[in-house]
């Protein structure tokens, strides 16, 4: 990419500040576009009427992390542009052929369908998240907002095409070219270019004016892009081979594991409690509870994940020990069925989506000022390879939601839960 020219002499703040906007927006935008996509296209393939829950679990999350184990370690050979065309090619295939299989299609097709779209969803992951070492935390600001709002709008969506439009889940597949288009076009048109490629071609003072102080964000944002001006020389293996040490070294403890346990604890919660909850009579029936319940997860992790920059918290630790607190809440007020009150519900599952942003955003915060400190470090192989944790997480938390709800489900005192109500 050109090097980017400087601003005039007192217009740094200015230019910052449109860059800033920018990168927020492109990555905003991408971001719920790459959550909302493969919604769109597995709720096309209705899997779940051949295939049980826990299957389709497994064929929608075990090829993504496959990929997110695999791609990060090609990331630095391979030029952007091969994997904006994989994607856009990988998206379109994949709804054209959603589009022609219906639900009478033999289920060996619609699994395969299935694995592209994870696959495909994977590698957009892994590519947009090690595009963070260009360009800092204001990226990681906007993906954060721009997947959690593509939660709500999955939350909410079947509610209103179903109910609202009278519409089924495969009418929605059209919109997939909307969302494919605005990547592309957020991506080649409205992203910046790095402010840096060379650590001694500009710097901060030159951004910002010599008037102008250098903010936390900015000095670190300088020295992840230092740290990825690397060595042409270093062959595949070696670069491999220091990576799969970062990763088993540093990345497991500071980062994948702690967004497992996090990803886990908030997919059972969110996933196993619902329908296994007390039937509250202010819905007309289980669908309107069933959105409304994720859009309130939704909206507490959107707020946490648009703001956690801007209030950071520097005790994690404390931020875990309140979401465990509160999911034990949620599965002991579920299990128990002690309160019918729709504040203390929604209350709870709020708090907990607030809380699962946060420590996304303070896992993927710690990641950079780590990487900022250790120049020598891959950046984009690692902001790229730390979501493997979160779709572990999500795997083994949905699995253990389906066995919570089951048994909740399967009581003989189940009556007055919506799965009493529900078939």
């Amino acid at each position: 990419m050109p090097a980017v020219k400087l601003p005039v002499r007192g217009s740094g703040s200015i230019f910052t500040a449109g860059w800033d906007l920018r990168t927020f927006t492109a990555f905003g935008i991408v971001g719920f576009a790459n959550t909302l996509l493969p919604y769109i296209v597995f709720s096309s393939l209705y899997l779940i009427v051949p295939f049980s829950l826990p299957v389709v679990l497994l064929i929608e999350l075990l090829p993504a992390i496959a990929v997110k184990l695999l791609i990060p370690h090609i990331l630095h050979y391979t030029p952007h542009w091969i994997w904006l065309a994989l994607l856009s090619s990988c998206w379109i295939l994949a709804t054209i052929a959603a589009n022609a299989a219906p639900p009478n299609v033999i289920a060996p097709i619609r699994t395969l369908i299935a694995v592209l779209v994870s696959a495909n969803t994977a590698v957009a992951e892994v590519f947009f998240l090690s595009q963070l070492s260009h360009y800092g935390k204001t990226a990681l600001a906007g993906w954060g907002t721009g997947t959690a709002a593509g939660g709500a709008m999955r939350a909410v969506l079947p509610t209103i095409l179903t109910i609202h439009m009278g519409l089924m889940m495969r009418n929605a597949t059209g919109y997939a070219y909307y969302m494919l288009l605005a990547m592309m076009v957020t991506y080649f048109l409205v992203l910046p270019t790095p402010l840096c490629h060379e650590p001694d071609t500009m710097t901060a003072d030159k951004l910002s004016g010599e008037d102008d102080a250098e903010s936390e964000t900015e000095s670190q944002k300088l020295l992840l892009l230092s740290a990825e001006i690397r060595s042409k020389s270093i062959g595949f293996w070696e670069r491999a081979h220091r990576n799969i040490q970062l990763m088993s070294s540093k990345l497991l403890r500071l980062c994948i594991d702690p967004l497992l346990l996090v990803a886990a604890v908030q997919a059972l919660v969110s996933s196993g409690t619902p329908r296994a909850s007390r039937s509250l009579r202010i819905f007309s029936g289980y669908s309107a509870f069933s959105a409304t319940y994720g859009l309130a997860f939704q909206i507490g992790d959107l707020i946490a994940r648009s703001t956690a920059l801007l209030f950071r918290t520097r005790r994690p630790r404390l931020i875990f020990a309140l979401l465990v607190v509160c999911c034990l809440a949620a599965i002991l007020n579920t299990s128990l069925m002690l309160s019918t009150n729709t504040y203390v519900v929604f209350g709870l599952i709020s708090s907990i989506g607030w809380l699962s942003g946060m420590m996304y955003m303070n896992i993927y915060g710690a990641a950079m000022e780590y990487l900022s400190r250790n120049p020598d470090a891959d950046a984009e192989f690692a902001l790229g390879c730390i979501g493997v944790g979160e779709t572990a997480g999500i795997l083994i938390g949905s699995l253990a939601a389906v066995t919570f709800e089951s048994q909740l489900c399967g009581l003989a005192s189940r009556s007055g839960r919506w799965c009493s109500t529900i078939t």
